[in-house]
Parts: structure tokens; sequence; C-alpha cells
């Protein structure tokens, strides 16, 4: 090995959702919104993808030059296995397990000295080491264990690496140069839910990588400028208002700058409820992740919470709801679970998650439900991701029953309270009127901020008038857009003529799926970094 060890890091290879019964299934598309978030509403879900971010922060927090490798062809990373590497450090999740193991017969191939580091959930697969040919196998924060790995102290001052999520796609429309900066945080949650991989993942605790809310608004500022946008991700931390302290400071520090920001969070119920909707709109929250999980379920963190009341507070200010809900928990039945489905729906969320319980490996519903003999150790990893069919069996529900039950949420989310892009214009309308008149300077001017997309949002409430399959969708559609022309101006001439030309790119792009499918398959991307002081 030589004296500075020459590292790589890469994601598995692509391409996904093709239905090679090998490496990938057509429902496995490595897209938060389109696979999860707005699954089933076709052209008008977002289609976005992510840099691997772990990786990266794995790479720019070491004393020693590394490289990144974003989404491989499987040949593009033999031929940067071949530039010769001391170690290979390769980060998937469970459903990538092929692609893993294929990935470690190439190295052993054509790269046999390097050393191999498996991370990602993966690494949470029991046995691991003795299903595939790997030197170390690491589950949980990677920062602090390459660095061990290498002989360096795993304490650290953390380094954000320049990451992002990347529009490709919207009702057709190609997206170019639309680049959303993703700052990690920390990573996981205090909180153990038993059903939750990142929280047992990460040992139940709260990391913070950025410990202060001043440390979070430098990144703000510095990859806002880089990217030349006000819209960012707060990720990897799984909670963001569990640390109270940094996430006001941070609201003080952005009220203090004047500027108006977006930002993506993940917050409990419990810990929304302790601010005021103003307090996260001054702060600059845009979207937040909560998990309802189930009406019937015991969780505390949902414990006493009006959630329909929380959701529509958040609304008032201009702030989106992501509202996840879990089926399948062993007290559904075919009566309750839909009852607990028209909970959900009557939130009236702007997204919506209807997700699987999933018994992966590392967390509670795992060893529950192999203890139990419960687990279909017969269905393979490609399609334990919960988005689809079950891979444990049900007390209630056959596999089919189960499919069929979560399609049905994801359409009934769609088809009543309309495209998830129409929710948001709605949400972001209502705040705009709440706060444009407000005593609070702040508030209005958030107002302003908002009203600055009126024109584009005016148009693509035209295209979606045209597009929408459903009336009960037109209806929704009509009513924000009654509301939006109320609250500024009438749909000109040159809008209805870009709405036109949505209407075209909408249905050319249903066309493409219908005949050729509808993957879009991320950009590779090699990034080179030369090592922090230590």
């Amino acid at each position: 090995m030589s004296a500075q060890p020459k590292i790589l890091f890469s994601s598995v290879f692509k391409p996904f959702a093709e239905a090679d019964n090998l490496y990938s299934r057509l429902d496995s598309k490595i897209e938060l919104f389109h696979n999860q978030i707005t699954k089933y509403q076709g052209i008008f879900s977002p289609r976005i993808h992510y840099n691997t971010f772990g990786l990266h922060a794995i790479a720019n927090n070491l004393p020693v030059p590394s490289v990144v490798l974003d989404f491989p062809t499987l040949d593009r990373f033999i031929r940067e296995l071949k530039k010769g590497y001391d170690y290979v450090g390769i980060g998937s999740i469970t459903p990538n397990f092929n692609k893993v193991a294929r990935m470690t017969e190439e190295v052993r191939k054509h790269s046999p000295e390097s050393k191999i580091v498996i991370g990602g959930f993966c690494a949470s697969i029991p046995d691991l080491d003795k299903m595939l040919s790997v030197d170390y196998i690491c589950s949980g924060e990677g920062i602090s264990f390459m660095r061990q790995l290498l002989g360096f102290s795993p304490e650290f001052e953390f380094r954000q690496p320049e990451v992002f999520s990347q529009t490709r796609e919207l009702l057709g429309v190609p997206i170019f140069r639309d680049y959303h900066p993703f700052i990690t945080v920390g990573l996981g949650c205090p909180y153990g839910c038993d059903f939750c991989c990142p929280s047992h993942f990460f040992g139940k605790k709260h990391i913070k990588f950025l410990k202060t809310g001043d440390a979070i608004f430098n990144e703000i500022v510095r990859l806002g400028e880089k990217y030349h946008t006000s819209s960012f991700g707060l990720g990897g931390d799984d909670n963001f208002l569990a640390d109270p302290e940094r996430a006001r400071q941070l609201r003080e520090v952005v009220v203090a700058s004047k500027k108006q920001i977006k930002l993506f969070l993940f917050g409990s119920a419990d810990l929304v409820a302790e601010w005021k909707p103003e307090e996260l709109a001054e702060m600059g929250a845009s979207t937040i992740w909560i998990g309802r999980e189930s009406k019937l379920a015991p969780y505390g963190k949902n414990r006493n919470i009006n959630i329909k009341d929380l959701v529509a507070g958040l609304r008032q200010v201009g702030i989106k709801t992501i509202l996840s809900s879990i089926l399948l928990f062993d007290f559904h039945t075919k009566k309750n679970i839909w009852e607990d489905v028209e909970e959900h729906l009557d939130i009236n969320p702007d997204f919506s998650q209807f997700a699987f319980v999933a018994p992966f490996p590392g967390n509670p519903v795992y060893e529950r439900m192999k203890q139990e003999g419960r687990l279909l150790e017969n269905i393979p990893l490609e399609e334990w991701h919960a988005f689809k069919q079950p891979w444990f069996l049900h007390p209630e529900f056959s596999l089919r029953e189960a499919e069929a039950i979560q399609e049905k949420a994801y359409l009934e989310d769609f088809y009543r309270l309309g495209p998830s892009i129409v929710r948001l214009i709605g949400a972001e309308l209502e705040g705009y009127l709440y706060m444009k008149d407000s005593s609070n300077p702040r508030l209005r001017d958030r107002a302003q901020y908002l009203a600055q997309d009126f024109s584009r949002y005016r148009a693509i409430l035209k295209g979606c008038e045209y597009l929408v399959p459903k009336e009960s969708q037109l209806k929704v559609v009509k009513q924000v857009q009654a509301q939006l022309e109320q609250a500024t101006k009438k749909t000109t001439l040159f809008e209805d003529f870009e709405a036109l030309g949505l209407y075209g790119f909408g249905r050319a792009r249903e066309f493409r799926t219908r005949h050729f499918g509808e993957a879009i398959q991320p950009k590779t991307r090699r990034t080179n970094y030369p090592g922090s002081p230590d």
C-alpha cells in the first residue's frame, strides 16, 4: 500500500428501474418523489435526482485525497478501478445488494490489492461478510469509521461537501441547471421508533455535524451563492427540531440577515407543535416532512397532537407538509386500514407517502418478525423497498391485497386532493394572503418572496387544467387558479401560451412513458476531494 492511500468511494451502478430480474426492478426508481412521495402522479410528479450524499460527506472529511463516483455504469466503474486504489468503498441500500455483489467481484478481478469497504443500509444485512468478499463493513456513521481505518483520530470538525438535488423534469418539460444544495446537518433521530431504519442504524442518536445555527447559515450563504438559489435541503438529520437550541439560533440568524430562503427539513409532530407556525416561516421553513404513521399506533411523538390542525397551521404561513403514513401494521385489518387512510387524506397534506411497515435488518420490527417466522426470505432483496409488495406475512392481507391497498391510497390522494404541484401552489398562495398585511415586517417580506413565483404558477395551473385526467382534479385546479387570479391578476396571453407548451410537453412525456418507459437515469459524476487539513 502506498504511503498516502488512494481511496475510491462509489455508489452502485446504473441503470435503475429496468426489469432485468437480477440487478433492478421497474419499480426501483432512484427518485424520492417519483417513487415514494408523488407515486402514481405521472407527469405531475417532479423528476429529481440526488448525489450520494453520504459518500461525499465521508470523502470531504478525510485528511487524504479521495474520489467519489456517483452512479457510474458498470463499465465506467471498472475503468475507474483500473487506475489502482488502496480502498474501494461502496455505499448502498439493501435492494441493491446484487449490484454490490457484482461490484465486489469486479474489484477482486481488476484491483485485487484493494481493500473493500461496504457501507449504507446494505451493511446491516446479516452475515454480509460470509456472502461477499469484503474486508470491512461500516454500519453507522461512516466518517469516523473511515478515519479510524486510515489511522486518524475519529474526531473531526465537519466540512460540508458541495452536493445537491437536481430537478430533471416537471410536467414533461426538461429542466436544466436547477440545483438545490443539500446541507448535511447531522444524522439520525433519538426517538428510536421500532420501524425506523435510520434511527437504529445510527444507534438511536441525534448526531450533529453542524452544531450551531450560525454554522448552518454560513453554508446556506456559501452554497446559495455557488448554485444561485435560495432553496436548500437540511438532511441526514431525520428530526432537525430535536436540537431546539440550534434550530432557534438558525431562526435568529436568518431573521437578522433579512434573507428569505426555502428550507426542506424533517420534524416530528411533537417538536413542530412546540413552534408557532410564524416562527418556522421566519426561519425559512418551506416544506416539513412529518411522520404521522397511524392513528392507531402508540408512538409518543404523535400523542395528543392534532395533526390536522398542525398541518393547517403550517399551510396558513405557506409551509408545505409531506405527511407519511405506514400501512400493514399488525393491528391493521381490512376495515380499519382504510379508516386510517381516510384520516390521512382528511388532513389534506401537500404530499403523501404510504409505505409498508419495513422489517429491514437492524430495526426491531425485523428482529420480531424473524423470530415469529414471518419473513418471506424467498423474496429477493431487490424487492425489499416498501413500495410495491411486502416481504412478510400479515395476519389479514395477502401480498396482492397489500399492493392493491397501497396503490388505492396513493390514487385516492392524487384524485381527491389533486396533483401535489397544485397543492403546493395553493399552500404558498394561502401563505401569501395570510402574511401580506401582517404587522410583522418579516412575514410581509416573506409574502412578497412567495409572490415572485406567481406568474409561473398561473401558467402551470393552466397547463394542469389541460392535463389532469379526472373531473375531481380539475375542480381542485380551477379553485386554486381562481384564488390566484383573484389575489393577483388574470392569466395573461403569454402565460396561456406557456400553458399550451406545458400541455404539449406533458402529452409527449405520457407517450414516451407508454411506449418507452419512464426511467430517467441519474447522471454520472466524478468528484475529486483533496483531503481536509486535520
